[in-house]
């Protein structure tokens, strides 16, 4: 018979805080990697498109693996990821749980603003981001999503909802993991439940195309 116990984990994240002095709330930039990334690789990304305008947060997945770097097999290094489909639910719950408490001490100790949140993601990250705000369709403003996708239960789940948040998703032309005729169905299926939707296509293949920074920049100040 499978049973199971809980044990509580640390899950580690960078802050940076906004260089600018004012007396009012800044708006908050929740930053997920990718598959194998770290929170490190994320947060210089984040801290370019903040620009010291933002409280930014850059939050490392939970779970750690080995990952060879390199041909030499005793060479290896590790990387983070957001879950697998092995009780997935579970996953999906952590991070829930984790945004909406990073939302809240952010609020709290650092003076972010919980009205003008912004979440940041790439590849794996997306589809957890996108499972949040359209499960929790009031609580977040924007989203960025980087050669990501929509949730493989996108039709199937109840608990997505239409959003308030609005969308930035950011596709590959040359993407191995999502082809065109991939990217454009979820462009059709995110108009459909984001608040609005701004779908671009940089030439690129599966990385963060560094060319979106300045648009990113520009979409987040609009929505502001």
């Amino acid at each position: 018979m499978e049973r199971y116990i809980v044990s509580p984990i640390r899950c580690y994240y960078e802050l940076e805080l906004p260089h600018a002095r004012g007396h009012g709330r800044w708006p908050l930039l929740i930053a997920l990697h990718g598959y194998e990334g770290n929170k490190d690789s994320m947060m210089r990304l984040a801290r370019r498109i903040a620009d010291g305008r933002m409280v930014v947060i850059s939050l490392q997945g939970p779970y750690q693996f080995f990952r060879r770097d390199g041909d030499d097999p005793k060479n290896y290094r590790v990387g983070f990821g957001w879950g697998t489909t092995y009780k997935m639910e579970e996953s999906v719950e952590l991070h829930h749980r984790n945004l909406r408490a990073l939302i809240s001490l952010a609020a709290r100790h650092w003076h972010a603003d919980p009205r003008r949140v912004f979440l940041l993601a790439f590849s794996q990250g997306c589809s957890y981001n996108y499972r949040f705000i359209f499960t929790h369709p009031r609580e977040v403003r924007g989203a960025i999503a980087v050669c990501g996708g929509v949730p493989a239960d996108w039709n199937d789940n109840p608990r997505y909802r239409p959003a308030r948040t609005h969308v930035l998703h950011i596709a590959a032309t040359e993407d191995e993991w999502y082809t065109r005729e991939k990217n454009l169905q979820f462009r059709r299926e995110l108009a459909e439940r984001a608040a609005s939707l701004d779908f671009r296509l940089y030439n690129s293949t599966h990385r963060f195309p560094r060319t979106s920074i300045p648009h990113i920049r520009i979409w987040i100040e609009k929505h502001l």
